[in-house]
């Protein structure tokens, strides 16, 4: 079980291949921007859960629940660490 930080829209076909099921991702800066048209080419991966944080969509005045993602607080992403102790940084 993986904690997978997703920045890079460069790098989500690597993401896919690396991704188990019980993995969650949170979705941060370009990624999160763009996310509807990343996985148009790709797919949408399969995991237990994709998530984006509250604040920074609001920050960059995205409206959520984009499609497929769940709005979590830092709160929740710090119970997702202690959830998922190994994490990988897409960047």
């Amino acid at each position: 079980m993986a904690l997978h930080l997703f920045y890079n829209p460069d790098r989500y076909v690597t993401l896919l291949e690396t991704l188990k099921a019980e993995d969650v991702i949170i979705i941060f800066d370009q990624a999160l921007l763009n996310w509807a048209e990343i996985q148009i080419g790709a797919g949408t991966p399969q995991c237990a859960a994709i998530f984006a944080l509250t604040q920074e969509c609001q920050q960059r005045e995205l409206t959520l629940p984009a499609e497929g993602l769940e709005a979590i607080s830092f709160a929740d992403w710090v119970a997702l660490t202690i959830k998922h102790p190994q994490q990988v940084n897409w960047v």
